[in-house]
């Protein structure tokens, strides 16, 4: 790392619940400098700024004071706007997802720009860094399930749940104008996808408003990918199923592997084993630590130059918004 950890300066645009938690994350990491940029009007009481951390009002004022890295937690249709003003000053990126609602003149500026710079522009694809994810891509690429035949991921939970802090009707996730929507919301497991498959050529799908909770954005999404080798994923996002569900499954020709977070075990069946086995048990702070381990990976990439296997970059998030077009155009 050509600075010190501890001597890096960082800044976090927008302090909800993502923004509070890598901003915690950091502090817990070492870096000193930080500083957060949030509306002036912000009556969110539920994440006060700790002390020795910076407070702007606009990112204008923040990078004035020449900041290493930022990461972006701001409302999704702001996302690549925002990255645009960080990456002309200098700065590496990290983009919490989606990328946005589609590929817009903004989110095409920023390609180019990206494209033509030495800073780092990552997307936040945290599932990346939980040991089951992880694990699983790793057993697939081995060939423990022999050749994939398909796939299929889920996440289906209860939005009215997650910010208990906030009329969640007012939440981002829940405004179309602000790329809201299961779909764009929760790519998390088309991401995955694409990562243990290869980049998905075509999907197709819907995304539908089923007034489950009375949110106008959709709040049910069920698609199908193409990806490499002619495999098929499918997936299933919801905001209005309680209790809630998630989990993969990916199936071969010589057995499954499978994992559902209400059980905590990623597991091997099939393919002439006469019962599952146990590949590994995660945790509660399995959840917790893949989020540290997101942002030191970040960090090395934006200061040690070294990529992993696991890191989300802009292509990715792109790759996400673009299948994401082809199944709910806006």
């Amino acid at each position: 790392m050509s600075k010190k950890i501890e001597d890096l300066h960082g800044v976090i645009v927008g302090l909800g619940s993502i923004g509070n938690r890598h901003l915690n994350n950091l502090i817990g990491l070492g870096v000193k400098n930080l500083s957060v940029v949030r509306r002036a009007s912000s009556t969110n009481s539920h994440f006060a700024v700790p002390p020795g951390v910076t407070t702007y009002h606009c990112s204008e004022e923040a990078i004035t004071t020449s900041p290493d890295f930022v990461i972006i937690c701001n409302p999704s249709h702001l996302h690549a706007q925002t990255a645009i003003e960080y990456l002309k000053a200098g700065v590496h990126v990290l983009i919490e997802k989606p990328l946005g609602k589609e590929i817009g003149p903004a989110e095409q500026e920023l390609i180019d720009l990206a494209g033509n710079s030495d800073q780092i522009v990552a997307m936040a694809y945290c599932m990346r860094f939980h040991p089951a994810y992880a694990t699983a891509r790793e057993k697939v690429r081995d060939g423990a399930i022999g050749r994939c035949l398909y796939a299929k991921a889920w996440f289906e939970g209860y939005l009215p749940d997650w910010h208990p802090w906030e009329d969640y009707k007012q939440s981002y996730a829940a405004l179309k104008e602000q790329g809201g929507g299961v779909l764009r919301t929760l790519d998390h497991e088309l991401d995955f996808l694409n990562w243990v498959l290869g980049p998905a050529e075509s999907a197709i799908g819907e995304a539908i408003n089923s007034d489950g909770i009375g949110i106008e954005a959709d709040d049910v999404a069920m698609y199908l990918m193409k990806h490499p080798n002619d495999v098929r994923s499918h997936v299933t996002t919801a905001f209005c199923r309680k209790p809630p569900s998630r989990g993969f499954e990916f199936v071969g020709t010589e057995g499954v592997i499978s994992f559902r977070h209400e059980d905590g075990a990623l597991l091997l069946s099939g393919g002439g084993r006469s019962e599952s086995e146990t590949v590994l048990t995660t945790t509660s702070d399995d959840i917790a630590q893949m989020y540290v381990a997101l942002l030191k990976d970040f960090l090395a990439l934006a200061f040690e130059d070294s990529a992993s296997d696991s890191s989300g970059l802009l292509k990715d998030g792109v790759n996400a918004l673009q299948l994401i077009s082809q199944i709910d155009a806006r």
